[in-house]
């Protein structure tokens, strides 16, 4: 079993002198390196040389990188095809009658009750967030990069997630439908006809912010295994 200080050295080994930003690779890296170490003490070789073999191993530093590199875009991959399997599950899979009753209820709340003003109120509190965490995150990734300008790998770079993106853009669409295209233009619609489409463009952001917040507590409840782990 390595020492705390060993397992600092490896920590210090993989950011410091390899330049490696990704938490949840370092920590991969981390158990590998452990593991292999620890053979090679065994074996009656030094901690250094079998860190420094260990690392020649990995391709050295270019290697190292360009594993980040690879295991940031498959993570990015994965985080989009998830996302996109959650929207689509609202549509025609498991959780399919959640949009339909989204649906229901902004037809019943915007035709039948005239309480449009209503929802486009509760449906700006979401774009309000949507938009704050869309800028954030982009706010978050120029600091980090500032921050770690002379040893940055780009890809270690944290992207704003597809659905955060399209849930920013489809609430921003309806706002500028409300306000300018809708008033200004019947498209040879009636009017009912135009509700309808605006229902359909609501009820598109209000199944995006539902599946953020899916998103939101399963991130926290990963979140929370990790720490358990710990």
């Amino acid at each position: 079993m390595l020492t705390p200080a060993q397992l600092t050295a490896i920590d210090n080994h993989l950011r410091k002198e390899n330049w490696l930003l990704n938490n949840d690779l370092i920590a991969e890296l981390t158990d590998h390196y452990a593991v292999g170490i620890e053979d090679r003490l065994d074996k009656g070789m030094a901690f250094d040389t079998a860190i420094l073999e260990l690392h020649s191993g990995f391709g050295g530093r270019k290697g190292l990188l360009k594993m980040e590199e690879e295991y940031q875009r498959q993570k990015a991959l994965q985080l989009s095809l998830m996302e996109w399997q959650l929207i689509r599950s609202f549509m025609y899979g498991s959780r399919w009658f959640i949009g339909l009753g989204a649906f229901i209820v902004l037809i019943i709340l915007n035709i039948y009750l005239g309480q449009q003003e209503t929802v486009e109120s509760a449906l700006g509190a979401g774009f309000l967030f949507v938009t704050s965490s869309v800028f954030g995150n982009l706010l978050r990734s120029i600091i980090f990069f500032y921050q770690n300008r002379n040893e940055v790998n780009a890809a270690s770079l944290q992207p704003n997630s597809t659905l955060y993106i399209s849930a920013y853009i489809l609430s921003l669409s309806l706002l500028l439908a409300n306000k300018y295209l809708f008033p200004t233009y019947s498209l040879g619609l009636s009017s009912n006809s135009i509700l309808l489409l605006n229902t359909l463009l609501e009820t598109l952001c209000l199944i995006y912010y539902i599946a953020i917040a899916i998103a939101l507590r399963q991130f926290l409840l990963n979140g929370r295994k990790k720490r358990i782990k710990i």
